[in-house]
């Protein structure tokens, strides 16, 4: 399956909301990169809906928390991973996210503040191997955007989503690269 195919998902009766996350939201908004599934933050009411269309289409739950549902198909091809939020968190996102289109796939992503937010979480709570890939992202999009991260906005977004440590990482790496 390829993204568009996961966004057609979405547009079944009734269609759901959703925002792409991850690799493909990183990459709509300027930093390319290899990825390996596909990411949707979508509201936890819509969860088992979610988890039904997916089934139907031939993904099975490979892991499941309160939070996360990670779905691929046989072999563990066409990964899906959703991230199930409440709609306190999910529909401002939503409001502030912005259209793009996935070769002739329409989908909103996160607005860049959310997925800075999204990923100075990830990075927080990541093992190893996780957090290489989110940092690079932060550093590649704050880079691409001339983000200056003394500015007391995004001090506090590095400060309240990340950690010290990390914020501070952050801008030895953008004031030495």
């Amino acid at each position: 399956m390829e993204i568009a195919d996961f966004i057609a998902l979405a547009q079944y009766p009734p269609p759901l909301r959703f925002l792409v996350i991850g690799g493909y939201a990183v990459a709509a908004l300027g930093h390319v990169r290899t990825t390996f599934d596909v990411d949707f933050l979508v509201r936890r009411s819509d969860r088992i809906e979610w988890e039904r269309r997916a089934k139907d289409s031939g993904l099975e739950v490979v892991h499941s928390t309160p939070v996360f549902t990670q779905m691929a198909g046989a072999g563990g091809s066409d990964a899906l991973d959703l991230m199930c939020v409440d709609d306190a968190t999910f529909i401002p996102m939503w409001d502030a996210g912005q259209n793009h289109h996935f070769g002739s796939a329409p989908a909103r992503i996160p607005c860049l503040d959310h997925l800075l937010a999204l990923k100075l979480h990830a990075l927080r709570h990541a093992g190893d191997l996780r957090a290489s890939k989110d940092a690079a992202d932060i550093e590649a999009l704050v880079r691409r955007h001339a983000l200056d991260l003394n500015l007391p906005h995004y001090r506090d977004l590095f400060l309240k989503y990340g950690t010290t440590e990390g914020y501070e990482m952050f801008l030895r790496i953008l004031r030495h690269g």
